[in-house]
C-alpha cells in the first residue's frame, strides 16, 4: 500500500483501504458501480505523477497504470485508439514502429495517456498544434453506474468538454481516439542561450512563432536561461548563432534528458515536489513572469526552486471549449511552470513554498489565467469561481450527481470541492 499512499508531491500520506485493477478485480464497469455504491471515496491513479494529492484516497484506488496495453489503429489509419493506462512513451514507440507519431507530447513521457488528457496536456509541439486534448477525436467514458459512453464534439459533447482537462471528475476515461502525424526519424533542433528572462520572453513572442518552428520549450535551470527549438525539415536556417543539429528520435531523446536531469525528484523518495503551471495571454504573461522571477530571489524559492519551464500554445481555430482545461481565450497562450522541491523533513521550506505558490495562484486569477490541475494548488471557492465561473462549477456538481460520481475523484481541486 505504500506506493498508493503517496503521489509525486510526497507531502501527504493517505492510505487506501484497497487497491483494485481492471481485469484483475473485474471489468471497469463493475469496479465503477462498486465504487459508487460503496459510498467511499474513490480515486484513479495512473503513473502517480500529480503532486496535489489528486490521485490519493482513503477508500479505493483504481490502479490504471498499464504501460503494456496494446493500442490499435482505427478509421482511416491516421487515428489510434489508445487504452488510457498506456504511457505516452510506449504509445509513441508503438506508433513510430508503424510510421506514425503523436502530434503533441510532453518532454517526460512515462505518464499515462488517460491521466495526462484528464488535465488537458501540453507539450513541445503545443506551439503549433495546441494542447494534447485538442488531438482527441473521441473518448470512452465510464460513469458511476458502469455505463460506457462515447463522447466527442458530436456525441455527449458536454461530457467531452468536462472530461478533457477536468481531472476525472465526470467519469473514468477508458480509451481515447487520437490524431496521429507522420513519424520523422530525425529532427533539426537548436539550443538558443538567453541572457535572462526578458530575452527569453521576447524570443517566445517572436522567434518561437516562426512558421518553420515545429516545437518549443524554454527553461531556466538556476544556471542558464535558454530555449530549445526544433524546425521543419524544409525550414530555412533561422540564422541564429546557435547551431541547428540533427537529432534522431527527438521526443524520445527529450524524454531521456528530462528523466536524467530530474531523476532524484522523479524516482527518489527524498523530496516534496510542489510543481505548478500557469497559462496566460500575451498581455499578462510578461508581468506575471517578472513577478515569478522576483520571488525566486528571496527565500523560500531561492532555495527550493528547481527550474522555470516555458511553453507557447497555439490552439486550432475551431478548438473545443473545454470547461476546466488550462487554456484561456486567446489565439496565442503562454505557460510558465514553477518547479520547486524541498527535503521532506524541511517543514519550513515546504510551508513557505506553499505560501508563495498560493500568491502566484491568486496573481494568475487576477491576470485572467488558468492553472494546470495536476499541480499543488491551494484552492478555495472564490479562486475556483474566478478561474472557471460559478455556472461551470455548478454544472460540474450536477453532472457528478447525475452520473453517480459524487465520491469519485473528489480531490481533483486538491481536496477542496466547489
Amino acid at each position: 500500500m505504500h506506493k498508493f499512499s503517496r503521489d509525486f508531491g510526497r507531502t501527504s500520506v493517505i492510505t487506501p483501504e484497497r487497491v483494485v485493477r481492471e481485469g484483475d478485480d473485474g471489468t471497469i464497469g463493475h469496479l465503477m458501480r462498486q465504487a459508487a455504491t460503496s459510498g467511499r471515496e474513490t480515486a484513479v491513479r495512473g503513473a502517480g505523477r500529480s503532486c496535489g494529492t489528486q490521485t490519493l484516497s482513503s477508500g479505493t484506488v483504481l490502479d490504471n497504470y498499464r504501460p503494456d496495453s496494446t493500442p490499435r489503429f482505427t478509421g482511416d489509419g491516421h487515428f489510434v485508439a489508445a487504452p488510457s493506462g498506456i504511457t505516452w512513451l510506449e504509445l509513441e514507440k508503438w506508433l513510430n514502429r508503424h510510421g506514425r507519431s503523436n502530434p503533441v507530447l510532453p518532454s517526460y513521457l512515462d505518464i499515462t495517456v488517460g491521466g495526462n488528457l484528464s488535465v488537458g496536456g501540453f507539450g513541445l509541439a503545443s506551439v503549433r498544434s495546441g494542447i494534447q486534448s485538442d488531438q482527441v477525436r473521441e473518448i470512452e467514458l465510464v460513469d458511476g453506474t458502469g455505463r460506457a459512453l462515447r463522447c466527442s464534439d458530436r456525441e455527449n459533447a458536454e461530457l467531452f468538454r468536462f472530461a478533457l482537462g477536468g481531472l476525472g471528475q465526470v467519469g473514468f476515461i477508458s480509451e481515447a481516439v487520437l490524431r496521429t502525424v507522420p513519424y520523422q526519424p530525425v529532427t533539426r533542433a537548436s539550443r538558443i542561450p538567453h541572457t535572462g528572462l526578458d530575452e527569453l520572453v521576447g524570443f517566445m513572442r517572436n522567434g518561437a512563432q516562426n512558421p518553420g518552428v515545429a516545437s518549443y520549450f524554454g527553461m531556466y535551470d538556476r544556471t542558464d536561461w535558454y530555449s530549445y527549438v526544433s524546425y521543419d525539415a524544409d525550414a530555412p536556417d533561422p540564422g541564429d548563432s546557435a547551431p541547428v543539429l540533427p537529432v534522431p528520435d527527438y521526443m524520445l531523446y527529450s524524454h531521456r534528458e528530462t528523466a536524467r536531469k530530474l531523476h532524484y525528484l522523479l524516482e527518489e523518495d527524498t523530496h516534496a515536489n510542489l510543481w505548478v503551471d500557469h497559462v496566460l495571454d500575451e498581455s499578462a504573461f510578461p508581468g506575471f513572469c517578472a513577478r515569478v522571477e522576483e520571488l525566486t530571489r528571496a527565500y523560500p524559492l531561492s532555495e527550493t526552486l528547481v527550474a522555470l519551464y516555458f511553453l507557447v500554445i497555439r490552439r486550432p481555430p475551431a478548438a473545443t471549449p473545454f470547461a476546466l482545461a488550462p487554456v484561456v481565450d486567446a489565439p496565442v497562450q503562454y505557460l510558465i511552470g514553477v518547479f520547486t522541491a524541498a527535503g521532506r523533513s524541511d517543514s519550513r521550506a515546504i510551508y513557505g513554498t506553499r505560501r508563495v505558490l498560493r500568491e502566484l495562484l491568486e496573481a494568475c486569477a487576477e491576470d485572467g489565467g488558468r492553472p494546470y490541475l495536476y499541480g499543488a494548488h491551494d484552492f478555495d471557492a472564490e479562486l475556483l469561481e474566478r478561474f472557471y465561473g460559478a455556472p461551470a462549477l455548478h454544472r460540474l456538481e450536477e453532472l457528478r450527481a447525475e452520473l453517480s460520481l459524487t465520491h469519485f475523484n473528489r480531490r481533483a481541486f486538491g481536496g477542496f470541492r466547489p
